[in-house]
């Protein structure tokens, strides 16, 4: 296998001398580049541009390369390449019919440190090569009965350490790898989560069993990417906590909104502005706040769970649902236990 394998890797190097016109680093470099550079950079190159489209809030331009003779037949390789500006991040997406640049390129990326979870493999599935601030997605569709391998390229542009003061900042960080390059190898671990029952899921802990941990629930458990919710305050359901017995008695994060762990009901209740309702003790979502806008949180986007110290008497226990009010005028002592927080 390992023989095979380097066999490919040489190959793929050699078809580079005859038939690829950038390399991956060529590309990455371009990332940075301004509009104007950019297409100055690219007319030296034998590509012109051919488009340009606003989408939303996204700046298309598309660039063709003509056709450049193959380096075996007498046949065409067409090439195409689409930068997408959204915002401050900029998304190169380059195509080529040509196989051999196509897996020359996935070589490049394992040399480089790339990872990735898949083999290059003649497919329409798309595969992901992640290495620290950069990563690029590979696909290959068929058009009228010809492949064309497709390369979308991004280097992604982090905040300022200074900027990132509250939870809702870490949304930027939408990747184990992301992670990794920011915050270090030390301060980031793969662990496993306990959903209920008997699932299980991947995730990844920041700063584990200290009072600025985080849990990051991937939506993309193979390739560890994509936020599904971020995860903060005490008594989450980590196996490595359930291990070690070591569980985070106290979370320093402040949402923008305000809300923290630990703070009491009392506070939730001010900062809301109105009452609210959260399931009582006869519910299989005991202490968690029912999901919605019920005055200026928004419950929905960051789910709150409460905890008691004091609820132990059969009113509670019976009780589907409690308003805060309610509960406050009773004495009760609830604090927010811990916080999910998920992407608008």
């Amino acid at each position: 296998m390992k023989k095979i394998l380097s066999f490919l890797i040489l190959y793929c190097f050699a078809c580079t001398t005859y038939g690829q016109l950038m390399s991956v680093e060529d590309i990455f470099s371009l990332t940075a580049y301004s509009p104007s550079k950019f297409d100055n950079y690219l007319s030296h190159n034998n590509f012109t541009i051919t488009g340009k489209d606003n989408q939303n809030d996204t700046l298309l331009r598309n660039y063709d390369n003509g056709r450049s003779k193959g380096h075996n037949d007498s046949g065409f390789i067409s090439r195409a390449l689409t930068r997408a500006d959204i915002k401050d991040d900029t998304y190169l997406t380059y195509q080529t019919q040509s196989a051999a640049e196509f897996y020359s390129m996935a070589a490049e990326f394992k040399h480089a440190g790339f990872y990735c979870n898949k083999a290059p493999a003649d497919t329409l599935a798309s595969q992901l090569y992640q290495h620290k601030d950069r990563c690029v997605r590979t696909s290959i569709a068929t058009v009228d009965g010809a492949k064309i391998y497709s390369l979308q390229f991004h280097k992604k542009l982090f905040p300022r350490p200074k900027d990132i003061y509250y939870a809702d900042d870490l949304l930027t960080f939408t990747s184990h790898e992301y992670l990794v390059a920011y915050f270090g190898e030390k301060n980031v671990k793969k662990d496993n989560y306990f959903l209920t029952g008997n699932d299980i899921i991947k995730c990844s802990v920041l700063f584990w069993n200290t009072s600025r941990q985080v849990v990051f629930i991937w939506a993309d458990e193979e390739n560890q990417c994509s936020i599904a919710s971020l995860l903060f305050g005490g008594q989450q359901n980590l196996k490595s906590s359930l291990e070690s017995k070591k569980y985070v008695e106290q979370n320093n994060w402040v949402l923008k909104s305000g809300v923290r762990p630990g703070m009491s009901l009392l506070q939730l209740r001010m900062l809301n502005g109105n009452d609210f309702s959260f399931h009582g003790g006869n519910s299989s979502n005991s202490g968690s706040v029912i999901p919605g806008k019920q005055g200026k949180l928004d419950f929905k986007k960051e789910e709150t769970i409460l905890g008691c110290l004091n609820c132990h008497d059969d009113k509670y226990s019976n009780a589907k649902v409690v308003n805060a009010d309610d509960s406050i005028e009773e004495g009760r002592i609830l604090f927010v236990l811990s916080i999910i927080l998920n992407p608008s």
